[in-house]
Formats: C-alpha cells, sequence, structure tokens
C-alpha cells in the first residue's frame, strides 16, 4: 500500500514532467520572448561597485615588496594590462560568441531552463560572459528561478550600459582563478610571479582553463589535470582563429612553469607596519581603507636594504634562548637616509609570526651610552675646547633628601684625566655625569629633543647615562644631524600614494629643518669616530667588519637589560638595540649585543656605494694638543691632533716637559669649565684616604 506521503511526491514528480513537456512544447515561444525583452526598456543599473583591490607596496626605485588585502587578493588593471592573448583565450573556452552575440544567450536559457525543469532544480547555468560578471557583482550564489530572471535583466542592461571590452575588462578583474587570487592579475603573481601584461601564450592559456573549476585545475594541485586543460583551451583558440594550429602544438609542449607557491605576499611585514603608522599619521583617511583601497604605495624603503637587515636578523642576533612563549632576546633595527630622511629599513623583531609588536616603533627602552651623543653636542655647541679634560675619579652629587648620587664606570673603573674624546672612546661615565652637572639637565634635554628625540627626558643627571626611554626609530633620527650637516628630518616611511588609475592621492617631500650649525656637527661627529677608530673604544672590534669612516656609540642600560648600536656615515644612519622584552638581564654589554648586527649591515647596505667622508666645513680648526692636559702640546708630552670650533680652541700651552706634559688643568678659550668637583666638597686628602665612600 503506497503511503500518502508517496503519493504526494509521485503527484510533484508528474507535475514537473508535464511542466517541461508544456516548456519543450513552448521553447519557441520562449526563444522569441527572450528575443524580445532584448529591444525592451530595462530598469536601471546600480553603478559599477568599487571592487575591493590589493594595496601594493614597492620600495623607492619600484620593486614590490608587499601585496595587502582584507578577504580577497585582487589588483584591478586597466585593459592596456590585459594582454590579447588572455582575452582571446578566456573567450575562447568561456563564451566563444562575446565579440557577436547578445550579452544573453536565449537558446542557451531555454535549454538550461528545460534541464532545470525536468530535474526540478537549477542544474544548468546557460549563463554568458556578461552573464557571469552580472552575477559576480550584483547577485548572490544562490541557484533559483528568481535569480536567474535578475541575471538576465542586469545582464541586458549592462551590455546596453558598456561596450564588449568594458564588460571584459571588468571580468578579468573580478573572475576567481583559485589560490585566492581574484582578478587576472593576482592570478599571473600568484602562479607564475610576474603582472599579467607579461603572459605568454601557455600561461594566459592555463590561466583561461582554470576559471571553470579552480580547486580541481589548481595547477599547484593537479598540474596533470591544469594541463590537460590548458592545452584544450590552445586547441579552441586555434579552431576560432585565434591562433595557428603550429602555434597552438608549439604551446601545448610547454612545461607549466610555475614559482613557488605563497611568493611575495608581505616580505616586509614591520616595515609595512611602519607604512601604516606613517599614513595614520599624516593621510588618516588613505590609512582606513589601506587593505582594500587598491592602492599603489611608493615606500621609502630600499629593499636591498630591507633585505640585508632581516638577514642579519637571522645571522647575527645573540641566542636565541627560548622563554616562552617565543624566543629571546628580541630585537631592533632602524636606518635612515640623513640626506632625505628616508627610512632604508626596518626590523621590529626576530620573526614576526611569533610576535608582531614593532619594537623599532613602539619599544621605549633606556639607550644607555648612546645619548652621549646628545650630551656632547650640548657641550660642543656651548663652546667648551673640544680638548677640555675632566677627571674620571670617584665624585657623588646630591640627590636630595639626604641622598647622593654616585657613578660608576662600567667594571668600577676609573680612569684618570680624560679629554672629551677619550671619555667618548672609553664610553666613561663619569665623565658624563660631571660634564651633564657642568651644562645641566635641561641644556642637554633640549638638545636631544631640537635633533628628533620625541620621547620625554627626565630632568636630572642620569639622562646623560640613558636613563629616560627612547626609541630605535628616535635614535636613528635623532643623529642625522650629526651625519648631514645639521639638519633634523622627519622619517619618511611613505613617499607617494596613488589609485589604480595612476592619480596621485598622497606625496611626501623631505622636511630639513637646521638644528645645528656644520661645524658643530663636525666635531661632534669626529669626536664619536674614536669608539670605532680607538684601539681601546668600545666599538673598535667592529673595525674587522667595518671599514668606513663613521662615527658609532654603543649603549648599554642598566642591569645590562638592553645593549645598542647607534652609529652613522654620511650616507647612512643605523640603530640597533637588542635586549628582552620582559626585560630580564642580557649578561651583555651593547658592543657585544647589538654591535655584530649592526656592523654587518652597514658593511652589506652600503656594499656598491661610494665611500664617503665626511666634508669639513667652514668654521673647523685642528690643533696639537696634551692627551693628559688637553692644552696645546709642548714639544715633549704624548700628543694628538684635535679638531675644534674656530675661536673655542685651547690658548695655553701645557706645563713645561719637566712633568712629562703632566697636570690636569682645563684648557682655555670658551667657557672655562669648573675644576673637577672633590666628592661632597670633602679635601682631597680625606678622599685619598676613604676611598670606598665613594
Amino acid at each position: 500500500m503506497v503511503s500518502r506521503t508517496e503519493r504526494h511526491r509521485q503527484q510533484r514528480r508528474r507535475g514537473w514532467q508535464r511542466a517541461a513537456d508544456r516548456a519543450g512544447r513552448w521553447s519557441l515561444p520562449l526563444l522569441a520572448l527572450f528575443l524580445a525583452l532584448l529591444a525592451a526598456p530595462l530598469p536601471a543599473l546600480a553603478p559599477l561597485p568599487a571592487l575591493p583591490a590589493d594595496t601594493i607596496l614597492t620600495d623607492r626605485f619600484g620593486r614590490t615588496v608587499a601585496l595587502l588585502y582584507q578577504t580577497r587578493n585582487r589588483i584591478p588593471v586597466p585593459a592596456s594590462q590585459q594582454p590579447a592573448v588572455l582575452r582571446n583565450a578566456v573567450v575562447a573556452i568561456e563564451d566563444d560568441t562575446f565579440w557577436v552575440e547578445p550579452s544573453v544567450d536565449p537558446v542557451g536559457i531555454v535549454r538550461a531552463a528545460l534541464a532545470d525543469l525536468r530535474a526540478h532544480r537549477i542544474v544548468e547555468g546557460g549563463s554568458t560572459l556578461t552573464q557571469q560578471l552580472v552575477k559576480n557583482l550584483y547577485l548572490t550564489p544562490a541557484r533559483t528561478f528568481r535569480r536567474k530572471l535578475a541575471e538576465l535583466f542586469l545582464a541586458l542592461k549592462l551590455s546596453a550600459s558598456y561596450d564588449k571590452r568594458t564588460i571584459l575588462t571588468l571580468y578579468l578583474n573580478d573572475v576567481y582563478f583559485g589560490e585566492g587570487a581574484w582578478g587576472a592579475e593576482a592570478a599571473s603573481r600568484t602562479y607564475f610571479g610576474h603582472g599579467a601584461a607579461s603572459l605568454t601564450l601557455p600561461e594566459a592559456a592555463l590561466l583561461a582553463g582554470v576559471i571553470n573549476a579552480p580547486s580541481y585545475y589548481d595547477p599547484f594541485i593537479r598540474p596533470a589535470a591544469a594541463r590537460a586543460r590548458r592545452n584544450l583551451v590552445l586547441a579552441r583558440m586555434a579552431t576560432l582563429g585565434y591562433l595557428s594550429p603550429a602555434a597552438a602544438r608549439r604551446a601545448e609542449q610547454a612545461p607549466l612553469r610555475l614559482v613557488r607557491r605563497g611568493t611575495t605576499v608581505n616580505r616586509a611585514p614591520f616595515y609595512t607596519q611602519f607604512v601604516a603608522a606613517d599614513l595614520q599619521a599624516h593621510a588618516p583617511a588613505l590609512a582606513r581603507n589601506l587593505a582594500t583601497g587598491g592602492y599603489r604605495i611608493t615606500t621609502a624603503m630600499d629593499w636591498v636594504m630591507q633585505r640585508a637587515a632581516q638577514t642579519v636578523f637571522a645571522n647575527d642576533l645573540p641566542g636565541p634562548f627560548q622563554v616562552r612563549p617565543q624566543p629571546e632576546p628580541e630585537a631592533a633595527l632602524v636606518a635612515v637616509d640623513p640626506r632625505t630622511g628616508y627610512v632604508d629599513a626596518l626590523v621590529g623583531g626576530r620573526d614576526w609570526a611569533r610576535s608582531t609588536f614593532n619594537r623599532a616603533l613602539y619599544a621605549h627602552r633606556q639607550p644607555g651610552s648612546t645619548m652621549k651623543y646628545f650630551l656632547y653636542t650640548t657641550v660642543i655647541k656651548a663652546g667648551y675646547p673640544t680638548s677640555t679634560v675632566r677627571q674620571s675619579a670617584p665624585v657623588r652629587f646630591q640627590a636630595g633628601h639626604g641622598r647622593w648620587y654616585v657613578p660608576h664606570n662600567f667594571g668600577h673603573v676609573y680612569n684618570g684625566p680624560l679629554t672629551i674624546r677619550r671619555a667618548i672612546a672609553l664610553s666613561d661615565n663619569i665623565v658624563a655625569v660631571k660634564w651633564m652637572d657642568t651644562v645641566g639637565p635641561p641644556a642637554m634635554i633640549a638638545t636631544a629633543h631640537a635633533m628628533g628625540i620625541t620621547s620625554p627626558l627626565a630632568d636630572n643627571l642620569t639622562t646623560a647615562l640613558g636613563s629616560s626611554a627612547v626609541t630605535p626609530l628616535e635614535m636613528a633620527r635623532a643623529v642625522a644631524p650629526l651625519a648631514n650637516g645639521g639638519y633634523r628630518v622627519r622619517p619618511l616611511g611613505v613617499l607617494r600614494v596613488t589609485d589604480g588609475s595612476g592619480h596621485v592621492l598622497y606625496q611626501a617631500r623631505p622636511q630639513r629643518t637646521r638644528v645645528l650649525s656644520p661645524a658643530v656637527a663636525y666635531v661632534v661627529t669626529s669626536l664619536f669616530g674614536a669608539p670605532l677608530n680607538n684601539p681601546q673604544g668600545t666599538a673598535h672590534d667592529l673595525r674587522a667588519v667595518f671599514t668606513r669612516p663613521a662615527a658609532a656609540k654603543t649603549g648599554t642600560s642598566s642591569g645590562q637589560r638592553d645593549g645598542w648600536l647607534v652609529g652613522y656615515t654620511p650616507q647612512l644612519t643605523c640603530a640597533v638595540w637588542v635586549g628582552n622584552d620582559n626585560n630580564r638581564p642580557l649578561d651583555l654589554t651593547g658592543d657585544r649585543a647589538a654591535g655584530p648586527a649592526w656592523a654587518d649591515f652597514m658593511a652589506t647596505a652600503l656594499a656598491g656605494h661610494p665611500v664617503r667622508r665626511f666634508p669639513r666645513p667652514p668654521g673647523v680648526v685642528t690643533r696639537e694638543v696634551c692627551i693628559r692636559t688637553g692644552l696645546l702640546a709642548n714639544g715633549c708630552c704624548t700628543s694628538y691632533r684635535e679638531v675644534f670650533l674656530a675661536g673655542h680652541t685651547p690658548t695655553r700651552v701645557s706645563p713645561g716637559c719637566g712633568g712629562s706634559g703632566g697636570g690636569s688643568g682645563g684648557s682655555g678659550g670658551g667657557p672655562a669649565p669648573a675644576p673637577p668637583p672633590l666628592p661632597g666638597g670633602l679635601p682631597g686628602w680625606l678622599h685619598r684616604l676613604l676611598p670606598s665612600l665613594f
């Protein structure tokens, strides 16, 4: 006995069959109806939607470094960048009557409708290329008769509003080619590693063949199926006269020649993050649509230098030692062209995949003795002779509330009388704090901020030794005035942004503000060559790797939690920081933690660039001076040749030769520095009896 449910099912099946039979009888009238629709008035077509498009980042020489997109990897291009070989291949396999027939295929639609009626559901598409485009642009993927009818009307309207060339261009920018690539440009880059404009015949045929079933014909997954489909496209092109049979046969023999999967999505993620931050600060409207705006962004990067920085991070950092949840120590590097402010390279961590925190931009860490750049710039600006001597000896300073501040050198050593050059070479902290006490913290802080430090700096003596935190980007920027003759620069990540049609949406230009005289910049640069050039200098070991004229300063924070090397040539400033995110001690000084990475990067980045010396400006003079006194050489002391600001040289000759040119007096010329203070105002004889107190 047949159940009621089964009887209803049989009745519905017979109803569908009768409908199919009636449709068969009415196929010619239906065809006439569709033909009539071609001439009928149609409802207005919505404007063409703006396709979400990839943003392409290049370095300033045009090399692609990143493709940014939110959900779909799409790079719309004009018709001029969609070669004829691709257009012909797609038309041949997807809609061979595209150029000569209407935008809808009435016969195909009727045939599909009959099949759908017989199957009781939508089973055939009957779609032209134009209908496929309409479906993708305006409609949902739902397979219903209502949606199919809407597709028909919209296709007719689209063809009435736009010419065939425009429709095909839109189609090739929109259709899905598999592997997450939407549009021919993204697909060409994904499969072949170059733009669509360079497609060969075999490559174009492969892309055209993928459209029908992107997953099945994916050449990375099913190369044999993809090749067979490609050859079918080539045969179809020959049949339709798009190429000769001989050309088709030659192309059929070509290997697939695919690029490695995953080529060029974002080769410099930390720099890309810097680009986003730069746009957010100077063009926020563009930054909001960074991943979907289809922009072409020319960055300030030099990809050769960026790649060198990333290689250095893979090879020259200490460790790593596994500290949950990631390896430590971490690191950051920023390199800036001091002539323009272009940020040539920026790396914010060891491994983007493990941690996206950009330490180059956002890690505020104590810079240690690298802050002495700003201290001694302040000293020279104030007119003190370069060879002025201060004693590296025990000293203490009142810290308020009955407390004392006692500066120490690394290893608790005392270096005796030191000129500024020797104090910098040895990174003597005691002499630095004495100079800070002389010029005053506000003066040094003003100099640092004028040169490019933006973080707040504490108004106390320890700021000379780097107790206030700054970022690597600040340090790379702030030494630029010393490298370029006295100009503060704005660090630039983005040079130009254009839309897909080439219209300029944003353009940045170098900004230079004079903050130092050329003579001061030159003298300070000469002084900071000492850590590299003096055999006792804290960075002297790096001369085995990097031999160009340069200035450099190591930095180690309290407790050895941070290691720095900040240095520069006339073409490039570079700051390298190494430390643990959890602030645990490194147990390394700056020369060992950051020095190797700095030297290797600078040597690689500048390879092929001319060797340049810092040009000596007017207003700089040299004098022979005694090492121990800093006074003019007397003919029998150990002496060296020092640079000075004109008018700020020693005026006295070092005392006679009987004392081997010794003594610890200051040099004449410029403001007279106060004699080295004795600790706490104690008499010298008592200080010598009680050294342990200080």
